[in-house]
């Protein structure tokens, strides 16, 4: 099982990076009516429709506060808080296809609360985010792009696999323990 893990931890990252990177393939080829409006309204395109390529996540913030401290700090927020959504999603979606795909009841158990783990790691997992682009329109609201690289992911989903294979590692051979001293204790005890 824990050659198994492994395995899923690149299998998510691959499909990360091939989901993110053939949508920005599709992207480059036409303009979208998302980026002929930015165009016309003279706003980066990635006000209205984000930014995607093959090294991460990306998620955009806006914020219209009394000052422009605040409108960063509201804008920001409501960024991070798209991302994790998003994060969440994908990780959930990598790691149920698998546990779906393995079709083992005992590892599906098992695996569904890595799952658990996992989503509860994502607060953790967007301290590595990080503002790479801002905007301030005429009207006083801010925007800014948020990015989370994957490589400030995968290592914290590959530290749940590591700790789900200890866990549950441990948590097998603390079992099979039990039912060997049960065996040994009720045989001994007949004598």
């Amino acid at each position: 099982m824990k050659k198994t893990l492994g395995i899923l931890a690149v299998v998510f990252a691959a499909t990360l990076f091939a989901s993110c990177g053939s949508d920005e393939k599709a992207a480059e080829a036409q303009p979208t009516s998302a980026s002929v409006q930015a165009e016309r309204d003279g706003v980066p395109a990635w006000v209205y429709e984000g930014r995607r390529d093959e090294t991460g996540l990306y998620a955009v913030g806006s914020g219209k506060m009394s000052n422009k401290n605040n409108s960063l700090k509201m804008a920001r927020a409501e960024a991070r808080t798209e991302m994790a959504r998003t994060l969440k999603v994908e990780v959930q979606s990598a790691l149920q296809t698998y546990v779906d795909d393995t079709g083992d009841e005992k590892n599906r158990q098992s695996l569904t609360g890595m799952i658990d783990n996992a989503m509860q790691r994502t607060d953790t997992m967007m301290q590595g985010s990080q503002q790479v682009d801002y905007f301030e329109d005429k009207d006083g609201s801010v925007y800014v792009l948020m990015y989370l690289p994957y490589n400030a992911i995968v290592p914290t989903l590959n530290e749940t696999v590591t700790e789900f294979n200890r866990d549950s590692t441990a948590a097998f051979t603390e079992a099979k323990m039990n039912e060997a001293y049960e065996k040994y204790f009720s045989a001994n005890s007949k004598n």
